[in-house]
């Protein structure tokens, strides 16, 4: 791991998971942000939404898409749900 480079542990739920084929990895990553995290992820292996139709939830809390990610952070990608 470089001093750039950081690991992330990553949970899938629903769709994400279903892609990924786990419930969730720990992936090393040189991206600074959020949204160049998933970004990096989707073209290893789309994922088949676009950011804007996701939240992303960085170590237990909502957060903007251009929130730095820092090593050891847990990032959870959640697709919409509905309730009603």
């Amino acid at each position: 791991m470089t001093a750039e480079s950081k690991r992330i542990r990553v949970e899938y739920y629903a769709q994400f998971r279903e892609k990924r084929k786990c419930s969730g990895e720990e992936i090393t990553t040189s991206a600074a942000t959020a949204i160049e995290f998933y970004r990096e992820l989707d073209a290893k292996q789309p994922f088949g939404l676009f950011s804007a139709q996701i939240r992303i939830a960085l170590n237990g809390k909502l957060v903007p898409w251009e929130t730095a990610i820092t090593d050891g952070d847990t990032v959870v990608f959640l697709t919409p749900f509905g309730g009603g």
